[in-house]
């Protein structure tokens, strides 16, 4: 039974042979409600390093969120590396930022703009 709390995702994958091909991925039906201090903590921990201007500090802040909505959210379907890889450059952060926001704020807060389109 899907959830209407679940998202749904499609990540890019390289093909051997060139061309990439692309794979759907529904988030966890249920998380825990401890994953939500663990989002916001997060979100707090991005929002400190990229007031830095620091590409070295906010790096390994910015690969933590993708580990932990690759592990956690989407429950290990894949990585975190495979989650930055398969995203357009040009809609990671903006979808990162949602799926953090979905756990921490809750669903339909975080989707209201995607929902009036």
């Amino acid at each position: 039974m899907t959830s209407k709390l679940q998202t749904t995702i499609k990540l890019n994958f390289k093909k051997a042979k060139g061309g990439y091909e692309k794979k759907q991925f529904k988030s966890a039906e249920i998380l825990p409600g401890s994953v939500m201090e663990d989002a916001t903590a997060l979100q707090v921990e991005l929002e400190e390093s990229t007031q830095t201007n620091d590409m070295e500090e906010i790096r390994p802040v910015l690969r933590k969120c993708y580990d932990f909505i690759a592990e956690v959210i989407f429950e290990g379907q894949f990585t975190g590396q495979e989650y930055l890889d398969g995203m357009d450059a040009r809609e990671i952060l903006k979808m990162t930022g949602q799926l953090l926001a979905s756990v921490s704020v809750g669903y339909d807060a975080a989707y209201a703009e995607t929902k009036k389109k």
